[in-house]
């Protein structure tokens, strides 16, 4: 029986590295920010625009995964 570590493949190892430098990055990155979208004045904290940015990324990321898994099948 392979152990939980074995069954983790090195892309998602990388991925799951990744994701925690993301995270750590955001959590350093406390100042106030300011951001224009679709013509709209933000403001908010830069650790919680970072982390918005970065949630809209992964899920980009899961649905273009989802799509090219889904074709090789």
């Amino acid at each position: 029986m392979k152990s939980f570590v074995a069954k983790v493949s090195p892309a998602q190892w990388a991925g799951l590295i990744i994701a925690i430098l993301a995270v750590v990055f955001v959590l350093m990155n406390t100042a106030s920010m300011k951001i224009k979208l679709f013509g709209l004045d933000l403001t908010g904290p830069q650790w919680f625009i970072l982390l918005i940015v970065f949630v809209v990324g992964w899920l980009v990321g899961v649905l273009t995964s989802r799509r090219r898994n889904k074709k090789s099948e």
